[in-house]
C-alpha cells in the first residue's frame, strides 16, 4: 500500500508540515521524536502486511452429507409449501446451513431468534422482512403476514426456534395454513418436545409437521466423512505440513479432539494454526493435544 504525507501524518500524529520538512532534511526541531514515530508506524504497517492470510482460519460452509440432508429437506419444504423441523445439539452446522440456503434464494426469509423472542416480537420481525405494516396487536401481525405471503412460494426459515413459547409456534402453522407458504423451523432437540407437548397435548400443532432431520443421528452415518471435508476446508493450504491428506495422523488427533461438535473443531483448528505459526514450529499431534486441553468440552 502507498502512503502520502498526508495519510502518515494522520497515522503518527506528526503535522503534515514536520513530516514535509524533514524530509526535505530543513526541520529544526526534535528530529529523533519524528523518527521514533515514523519508526513505529514503519514497524506496525510491516507487521500487519507481513501476517501470512493464507493462514487465516474460517468457517465457511462446507457441503458434506450431512449438510446436503439439510439442503434437501430445506428445498421439498420450499417447493411443497411445507413445514419442516432441524433439530440437534448444538455445534452442528444448523445456522449455516439456513444462512447458506437464504443466500442462494431470493423467496427466503431467515429470522434468528433469541431469548427476547415473543409471539408479538416474532410476528413484527416477520412484517419487517416482508415489508409490511409491523404495527398492531398479534391478530393484526398474523393477518398482515398471511397477506402478503399468499400464494407467493416464500419460504420462512426460523433459526433457534426452540426458544420460541408455544404461541409464537402456533402463529406459523396458522400463517403456514392460510398462505401456504413453506416453513422450516431449526433448533436444539427440544424444539420437538416444544411442538408436540410433554402430553402430546399440541397435536394440531405436531401433526403439520412434514420433514424431519435429526442431526445427532444424521451425524453419526457420515461423520468421518464430513469431518475429513470440514477440516480440510479449515486448514490452509500453502503448507505440506499440515496438509491432513499427506499427514493421517494429524486428522486422527482434530478428530479425537472434536468431540462431535463441529464449531469445537473451528475454535480448534484456529488456535493450533495460530499457534502453529509462533516460532514456525507447523502442526503436530502435540500442539493438537495441548490447544484441545484449553478448550471448554
Amino acid at each position: 500500500m502507498c502512503y502520502t504525507q498526508s495519510k502518515v501524518a494522520a497515522k503518527t500524529g506528526l503535522n503534515p508540515a514536520v513530516i514535509s520538512q524533514y524530509l526535505k532534511g530543513v526541520y529544526n526541531g526534535n528530529i529523533d521524536n519524528v523518527e521514533a514515530a515514523i519508526n513505529n508506524f514503519i514497524t506496525r504497517i510491516t507487521r500487519e502486511g507481513g501476517k501470512d492470510k493464507s493462514r487465516e482460519v474460517k468457517a465457511r460452509f462446507v457441503k458434506t452429507q450431512l449438510s446436503s440432508n439439510c439442503l434437501t429437506l430445506l428445498r421439498n419444504t420450499h417447493l411443497d409449501a411445507d413445514i419442516g423441523v432441524i433439530y440437534g445439539n448444538a455445534g452442528l452446522g444448523k445456522s449455516m446451513v439456513l444462512r447458506q440456503y437464504a443466500s442462494s434464494y431470493k423467496d427466503v426469509i431467515l429470522i434468528e431468534a433469541d431469548l427476547g423472542y415473543t409471539t408479538k416480537v416474532l410476528l413484527q420481525e416477520l412484517c419487517d422482512s416482508l415489508g409490511v405494516n409491523k404495527r398492531g396487536n398479534i391478530h393484526e401481525l398474523t393477518e398482515n403476514s398471511i397477506t402478503a405471503l399468499h400464494d407467493t412460494g416464500w419460504l420462512v426459515l426460523i433459526d433457534e426456534a426452540e426458544l420460541l413459547p408455544y404461541r409464537a409456534l402456533e402463529a406459523m402453522r396458522r400463517i403456514h395454513d392460510r398462505a401456504g407458504a413453506g416453513v422450516v423451523l431449526a433448533g436444539m432437540p427440544r424444539l420437538l418436545l416444544n411442538l408436540k407437548g410433554r402430553r402430546g397435548e399440541y397435536a394440531q400443532l405436531y401433526s403439520r409437521m412434514g420433514m424431519a432431520i435429526d442431526l445427532d443421528r444424521e451425524k453419526a452415518r457420515h461423520d468421518r466423512t464430513d469431518f475429513d471435508r470440514i477440516l480440510v476446508s479449515l486448514l490452509p493450504t500453502n503448507d505440506d505440513e499440515s496438509n491432513i491428506k499427506m499427514l493421517p495422523e494429524l486428522a486422527d488427533a482434530f478428530y479425537k479432539a472434536l468431540k462431535g461438535n463441529y464449531r469445537r473443531l473451528f475454535k480448534l483448528a484456529r488456535g493450533v494454526v495460530r499457534a502453529s505459526g509462533i516460532g514456525d514450529q507447523g502442526i503436530s499431534v502435540a500442539l493438537i493435544e495441548e490447544y484441545s486441553s484449553m478448550l471448554i468440552n
